[in-house]
């Protein structure tokens, strides 16, 4: 039975590694960060950059007799906000290196060149979706996120898919890409635990962002496929436990992993349903796919439709027509 998580008290989930719920200001409600105690004493992730967070990270390491100055490691799960918020701050009082995919690195250093492209291959994938003018403030609205819920830090060491953690000889890498590029997970063999960040979650799905390509191309990544094939690699590994970046832990990964791979198929189907009676954007399939929601979250309701969308191109059961630099998709 999984313990009742208490605020601000650190919970020993597997030996010799802790998690601390930290509050965030987000829909997803709060996040786990874990410390794993190796050769060097190692926190995966930091959470958000608020007060509320930073208080509970003390509280939390406090509780088992540790602090913040201690740390001597950090490793980002991924880039999103909830995870890498408080890096900086970590690092400043723990002199702390980070370790992270080496897609994580433009986000954490807030590189502008990176970002000048960000904000271009969205606006240009959002015109081709048939997002209207006045939604594209989506765009600057994720700036403001990254500017007020974190602040520019930098990855000392980029880590790859099966190599050992740094000072950590027990934990192995998992590139587990789709709800982020930089999304890792970490797996120790000798007692079957995954740190699996917001890979696999029990009581959400995640949701597969689309993100721009690294290497300017134009050719996105395929978000929901990698996503896919993530979860695939993981369904064949023998886990006991997913401590997950939400949430409780996952005991039963292999049906849940079922259960949300048929779920993308039921979505696909309702998707070529509604192309059943014409062609249509995806902005328009995202809002009959999400009517009470899209409005509110475009950037992740949009990911999911093109998600869907890509799936159906690659089993070549979709047709697509571009005309004013808008695509419209038929079946």
């Amino acid at each position: 039975m999984t313990p009742h998580v208490q605020r601000g008290i650190a919970q020993e989930m597997a030996p010799d590694v802790y998690r601390v719920e930290l509050p965030t200001p987000f829909n997803v409600g709060p996040v786990n960060v874990y410390l794993v105690k190796g050769e060097k004493l190692t926190l995966i992730d930091v959470g958000p950059l608020t007060e509320e967070a930073w208080q509970a990270l003390t509280d939390g390491l406090r509780s088992i007799g540790m602090s913040i100055e201690q740390i001597e490691q950090i490793v980002l799960t991924h880039h999103h906000v909830d995870h890498c918020g408080l890096l900086e701050r970590v690092r400043q009082i723990s002199g702390a290196k980070t370790l992270a995919h080496p897609l994580a690195a433009p986000y954490i250093e807030l590189d502008e060149e990176f970002m000048d492209f960000h904000d271009r291959f969205f606006t240009d994938l959002y015109k081709q979706s048939g997002v209207p003018q006045e939604k594209m403030y989506i765009i600057q609205r994720f700036h403001q996120l990254m500017k007020t819920f974190s602040e520019t830090s930098r990855i000392d060491v980029h880590l790859k898919h099966e190599q050992t953690v740094p000072h950590l000889s027990q934990w192995q890498v998992m590139y587990t890409p789709g709800h982020s590029q930089s999304h890792l997970s970490l797996y120790r063999a000798s007692d079957r635990v995954m740190i699996g960040g917001d890979h696999i979650i029990k009581r959400i799905s995640s949701n597969a962002f689309i993100e721009p390509p690294r290497d300017r191309s134009s050719v996105r990544p395929l978000t929901l496929v990698q996503y896919r094939t993530a979860l695939q690699m993981c369904a064949d590994m023998d886990i006991e436990q997913v401590l997950s970046g939400h949430g409780e832990p996952v005991l039963d990964h292999r049906e849940l992993i079922l259960a949300r791979l048929r779920k993308n198929w039921e979505r696909t189907d309702t998707l070529r349903r509604l192309l059943g009676d014409g062609e249509k954007t995806a902005y328009e399939l995202t809002a009959l796919l999400f009517p009470t929601l899209y409005e509110k979250e475009l950037p992740l309701t949009i990911s999911e439709t093109l998600g869907h969308i890509d799936l159906l191109t690659i089993l070549h059961q979709v047709d697509v027509r571009e005309q004013e630099g808008v695509l419209y998709y038929s079946v």
